[in-house]
Order: C-alpha cells, then sequence, then structure tokens
C-alpha cells in the first residue's frame, strides 16, 4: 500500500478523535513496569522425558508410515514433512520425541529387518548452554556464536558453520571427513558417500530432523540447502523432517518444494491438557506428592481454566498450571498441604491473576532479541486485541492508542509502520496468512488477558480504538466487514464493562 493523498484522508478524521480522546496526565500509563522484586518466578519449561510427552499421535504415525514406505519400496523418495505450528505448540519437542524415542524404539519395532540412523540438527541455540558443547547422541546444536555469525545474511560468515555441521554429519554416518575443505568440495564428498552407504547398505535409512527451520536467517537456509538438503532429499531412503514457526522458505530444489507433506500442529483439547498436566505434576520434584492424587473432575477444570486464557498451547499449558497449583498450595497451612481435597477446594478458589500472567508473557517472548523485546512488546500488546489479524493502515492507530497519543508525525507514517511491520516478521511470532497479518495466538491471548487484569484502561482504549477506527472505515467504504469488526469490539467492551458492574 503506497501512501496516496486517499490514505492520508483516511488517517485525517480518526486522528482528531484521538487527539479529543487523550488522558493526561499519562503517569505510568506509557511503561508497563516489570521489575518488581516481589514477583513469583515462574519455574522454566520442563526437559524433556518420553513420559512426559502427550499427544502428536497423527504425526507420529505420519512418520513412522512413511518410513514404512520408502523402506518396502512403495515410493522412491520420501517427501520431505514439514511440522509448522505457531510459538509454543511444541515442535522441538516432537522433533526431540521423534529422534530420541519414536525412531530408536517404535519405528525399529515396525521395521525389524531395516537399520534406522537418525539425527536431529536443531538451527537456535539451546536454552541449556551445557549443550553448546555436549550435545546428546546424533544431536548437533547451532552454538550462539553460530546463530549471530548467520543472522548478518553473509554466506561467507555461513560457511564455517556448515562446514562443522557437514563434518558432523560425515562423523555419525562413519564416512569421509575432510575437515579444511571448502564447503562445495565437502558437501559434494559427503553427498556421494552417503550414496554409496545406501546402496552398499540396502536395508538402511536415514531419517534427518531438522528444528527451528524458519526461524533461520533465509541466507543460511539456501545456503544448507545447497549443500546438504537438496542432495539428501534426492536420495532414496533418505526421509527429511522439519519444523518451524514464521515465514515459509521458497526451496529451490523440487524435492523440498513440491514433494513436500506439511502438517499443521494444533493446540491440545481438554483432555490432552488435563494429561500433560497430570504427566507434569509427577516429574515437577519440588512440588509435594498432593499434586498427583488430584481427582479427574479437578485436572479437568484446571485444563479448562488454562485453556480459556492460554488456548490449549503446550508450552502456555504448563507454565498456567504450574503457577496455578502452587498458588493454591500457598493458601493452604502446612499441615493441610497433604490433603487432596483441600487442595481442590484452594484451586476452585485460585484464579490466573496478571502478575502469573505476565510472566507466561516474558517466556513467550524470550525469543525475541534482548535489544528489541521492550519496544517490540509493546507493539504486540498495542496489536493483540485485533484477534482476526491487520494490516499497516491499522497499526498507527492501534500503537498511538496504546500510547495514549494522537497517530501524527514521523513516527506514525506508512514508511515506520512498514519497518515496524518487518521487525514483528523477523520474530516469527507473526505471520501472513489469509492476506492479513496474525499474531501466534499464544502470545496474542496472554498479552491480551494480562493488558485486560493489569492495565484495563489500555485494554479499553485499544478496544475503543479498533471499534471507532472499523466504524469509520464500514461507513466510509460501506464494508460489511469492518462492520462486523466494529461490532465485536464492541461487544467486548460491552461484556467488560457487564463484568465489572457484577463485580461490584
Amino acid at each position: 500500500m503506497i501512501e496516496t493523498p486517499a490514505w492520508r484522508r483516511e488517517r485525517a478524521p480518526l486522528a482528531r478523535i484521538w487527539v479529543s480522546r487523550l488522558r493526561s496526565p499519562r503517569g505510568n500509563d506509557s511503561a508497563l513496569c516489570r521489575t518488581r522484586e516481589d514477583l513469583m518466578t515462574l519455574p522454566g519449561p520442563p526437559a524433556y522425558s518420553p513420559g512426559l510427552f502427550v499427544n502428536r499421535e497423527a504425526e507420529i504415525r505420519r512418520v513412522t508410515e512413511t518410513l514404512q514406505g520408502i523402506a518396502y519400496g512403495k515410493a522412491e523418495h520420501a517427501p520431505t514433512i514439514v511440522f509448522r505450528g505457531e510459538r509454543g505448540l511444541g515442535k522441538s519437542w516432537l522433533a526431540i520425541h521423534l529422534h530420541r524415542y519414536v525412531l530408536r524404539e517404535e519405528a525399529p519395532r515396525r521395521l525389524p529387518q531395516h537399520r534406522i540412523v537418525s539425527f536431529l540438527i536443531n538451527l537456535t541455540p539451546p536454552f541449556d548452554p551445557a549443550i553448546d558443547t555436549i550435545a546428546p547422541e546424533g544431536e548437533w546444536h547451532i552454538t550462539r556464536e553460530e546463530a549471530l555469525l548467520v543472522a548478518g545474511g553473509d554466506e561467507q560468515k555461513c560457511e564455517p558453520v556448515l562446514r562443522r555441521m557437514l563434518n558432523w554429519l560425515a562423523e555419525q554416518l562413519h564416512v569421509v571427513r575432510a575437515p579444511f575443505a571448502p564447503v562445495r568440495d565437502l558437501s559434494a564428498w559427503f553427498a556421494q558417500d552417503v550414496k554409496q552407504e545406501l546402496e552398499r547398505e540396502s536395508n538402511l535409512l536415514i531419517c534427518l530432523i531438522l528444528d527451528s527451520v524458519f526461524e533461520t536467517d533465509q541466507v543460511f537456509l539456501d545456503v544448507l540447502e545447497r549443500h546438504v538438503l537438496a542432495a539428501l532429499a534426492a536420495l532414496p531412503r533418505v526421509l527429511i523432517v522439519m519444523t518451524g514457526r514464521g515465514r515459509p522458505y521458497l526451496w529451490k530444489s523440487p524435492y523440498l518444494r513440491t514433494e513436500k507433506d506439511e502438517q499443521p500442529l494444533i493446540p491440545f483439547a481438554v483432555e490432552q491438557v488435563a494429561e500433560q498436566i497430570r504427566r507434569s505434576f509427577r516429574e515437577t520434584p519440588d512440588l509435594p506428592e498432593t499434586v498427583n492424587r488430584l481427582s479427574e473432575e479437578a485436572m479437568i477444570r484446571l485444563a479448562e481454566q488454562v485453556i480459556t486464557l492460554g488456548g490449549g498451547y503446550p508450552l502456555t499449558n504448563y507454565l498456567l498450571a504450574d503457577a496455578l497449583v502452587r498458588r493454591a498450595l500457598d493458601t493452604l497451612p502446612d499441615h493441610q498441604r497433604n490433603d487432596a481435597r483441600r487442595l481442590e477446594s484452594a484451586l476452585k478458589a485460585t484464579h490466573i491473576d496478571a502478575e502469573i500472567l505476565e510472566q507466561v508473557a516474558d517466556r513467550l517472548l524470550e525469543v525475541v532479541p534482548v535489544d528489541d523485546r521492550s519496544s517490540l512488546r509493546e507493539a504486540f500488546e498495542a496489536l493483540c486485541v485485533l484477534r482476526d489479524g491487520f494490516r499497516e493502515n491499522e497499526m498507527p492507530y492501534l500503537l498511538a492508542a496504546r500510547r495514549n497519543q494522537a497517530p501524527e508525525g514521523s513516527a506514525y507514517a506508512l514508511p515506520a509502520m512498514r519497518k515496524l511491520r518487518d521487525r514483528l516478521l523477523d520474530t516469527h511470532l507473526m505471520r501472513w496468512q489469509d492476506k492479513r497479518y496474525v499474531l501466534d495466538e499464544a502470545v496474542r491471548a496472554v498479552l491480551e488477558a494480562f493488558l485486560k487484569r493489569a492495565h484495563r484502561e489500555i485494554w479499553k482504549r485499544l478496544h475503543e480504538c479498533a471499534a471507532t477506527l472499523y466504524q469509520e472505515w464500514g461507513n466510509a467504504y460501506r464494508s460489511a466487514y469492518y462492520r462486523e469488526r466494529a461490532t465485536f469490539h464492541i461487544a467486548a467492551l460491552k461484556e467488560a464493562a457487564d463484568t465489572t458492574v457484577g463485580e461490584r
């Protein structure tokens, strides 16, 4: 969209509306402080273990059935399987589960005559610094230093990273390595050696799993495709599985571009959330044994509360449920903490408050670079009320409403909004979908719930802004779509007002 005179005219009436609605003084409204020393600290997500893994039976079946297909010659080449999903949907856990359990325990039972070799390559640095130097068997992680190298989009800086990866893969497959050879030669030798291994051992199946693919710099993906993936995808009995979120990458190899099986991951249902929570409680050593004796009814009730605010995303499920049960335990005297019925009663009276939601939001936004986190969080908060998505047109008004300003000046002009849009896209927490930009629902839902509880005036102002904006556009363009959106925001404000009256 070009900023034509019509676009400027479209902005003018709304700017006047917001000038008339400014509240002063702004006080703490402009910056939501998150530095209180008394905040409860949420634990980090638990480390993977097979006993904690729930759901994803269909995705696992897709991988094992594809392996069976290429093992028995039903297909000459396996389609590349791509599992896509938003932040917190469990993509990395699925990749780890496939590598550490499914391809080592389940698949060999289905294919007893075949030898399955699996490799897991993670293209984002691990949260545990120890893994930078000591990775589990068959797993390769890009280091923090390497991630900084490839983030710059310089192909020459990508080559040392790729060289280390290729030498590691060659070592795993026991083929010839040449640590200091040019990457082009090294990749050609590697592809030739893998082909010879497959020809020599007719029962060999190779599965290469790549985690966090689409979060990686696209220049590095181009180098990775040219020197590793394109050659491997063309070989028989080689299965490539990818996971990722954010903008898709346009592969050049037909085996990666057209012969792919894309599987979107979806949030958990109530029963799956309840099972996830129950298993996570069993594996959390600092929680009393009482939590493992909660009734099925109590677990379902807890799961429903978690889904209402978090949407059923595995990471959010864990963080919210863990915080809730700890809050409930804190309300009980020491002599009642081992009484499951008392704990169930305490859970009924315990609710997810702003403090919990704030820390869950902080966890979800940990993937945003530290230097950008504050400014981009402000933008995420401004846009979180737009459940159906948005374009650049809405951004200046919502951002100005978040700041309690008029959308005037260069900071709200279209070039500035496009720059902000690109920064948001670079976080891979926002994507282009159905002709609009959409925030990852786990992030959007938690941020809106946080604003509604902790900063109700800001939440109200954002919905008022959206309602006014879409009413104006609905009338100007005679658009039923904009009028429907305006109706949604008006209804949200009315529901909140009715709830407030009821609480009084």
